[in-house]
């Protein structure tokens, strides 16, 4: 009996034994398989929140970013792999506009904005997202080369001559051409203009001044000379001709004097007639001293001569009658 149960429980678990051991086998080779996918996909998933780290990362390097952008992606970042991926694929376009928009706002702020660039921003500003990066890419370009030659030909208009030669030179180059003389070369252009404006003026003040002077002088020279008497005798240039000219007239006639002196048969005679010219000079009045311009001593002079020759032609008459009453 012991040997029938021995054989019968070894009959009863031979099939567990058998059918067992295929199945933990099996068992032992599925699983590694499982865990490679479940780690494959974990690493794929690491990798990609990684490269959308560095890609945030980049755009927050850039210096011209937006307030807007900056913003968003820094609560990406912190947010996690889902909220990095959420941000690239939808919230950063959002954040993009709004900083869009708020550039074409400051650009008409600006005083200096020309005509057509505001018109230009703000039909950006009325369209839609992508009406905003196209102004801000390429259309605001050629509304500022427009605004750039308005301006020019209106400082044309209205500068000087070295402005105007300037401008037009810009008007005829290229847009940078315009840019150029806006920002630079107006000025230097100006500041020619007015160095030129002043030695203008410092030009006719000297003319101004040297004909003043030439009316002075002129006026001087035709100013009449006073004359002893309180009249006036003409102008300084006359005054000196005549005083030249009557030295030359008394020579004549005390020369006239002489000579009917010398053929009279009386000596007393010519000291009488030089006497009496002498006395009719210094009598003739003051229309002839003021004629020639002679000064006040003049008469004394004259007199005092005449004295003498009187008191000689004195002594002369009496000799004479000495030696007449001697034979």
């Amino acid at each position: 009996m012991a040997r029938v149960s021995a054989v019968v429980a070894a009959a009863a678990i031979a099939p567990a034994v058998l059918f067992s051991s295929p199945a933990a086998a099996a068992d032992r080779g599925a699983s590694p398989v499982n865990s490679a996918g479940q780690e494959d996909t974990a690493g794929q998933s690491d990798a990609a929140a990684e490269q959308d780290r560095m890609t945030i990362l980049g755009m927050l390097a850039d210096k011209n970013i937006g307030k807007g952008l900056y913003r968003e992606a820094q609560r990406a970042l912190d947010g996690g792999p889902a909220a990095m991926r959420h941000f690239l694929e939808v919230g950063q376009y959002a954040a993009r506009d709004e900083d869009n928009r708020f550039t074409l706002f400051r650009i008409l702020e600006n005083k200096d904005t020309g005509r057509v660039v505001r018109e230009a921003v703000e039909a950006a500003l009325g369209g839609t997202p992508e009406d905003r990066v196209r102004f801000l890419e390429s259309g605001w370009r050629s509304a500022q080369e427009t605004d750039d030659r308005i301006r020019a030909m209106q400082i044309y208009s209205i500068g000087g001559p070295r402005v105007q030669a300037a401008a037009y030179k810009a008007l005829r180059g290229t847009a940078e051409d315009v840019r150029r003389f806006l920002e630079v070369g107006q000025y230097e252009a100006r500041a020619q203009d007015e160095a030129d404006a002043e030695a203008k003026r410092k030009d006719e003040a000297e003319r101004k001044d040297e004909a003043k002077r030439k009316a002075e002088e002129e006026a001087a020279r035709k100013k009449p000379v006073p004359d002893a008497h309180g009249g006036h005798t003409g102008s300084g240039k006359e005054a000196k001709a005549e005083d030249g000219a009557e030295p030359a007239k008394s020579g004549r006639g005390a020369g006239d004097g002489s000579g009917s002196g010398s053929g009279s048969a009386s000596g007393a005679r010519p000291a009488s007639a030089s006497s009496s010219s002498a006395v009719s000079a210094s009598a003739g009045g003051d229309r002839q001293l003021a004629a020639t311009g002679v000064g006040p001593a003049t008469p004394w002079a004259i007199g005092g001569s005449a004295v003498a020759l009187t008191a000689g032609a004195g002594l002369v008459v009496a000799a004479r009658r000495r030696t007449s009453d001697g034979r």
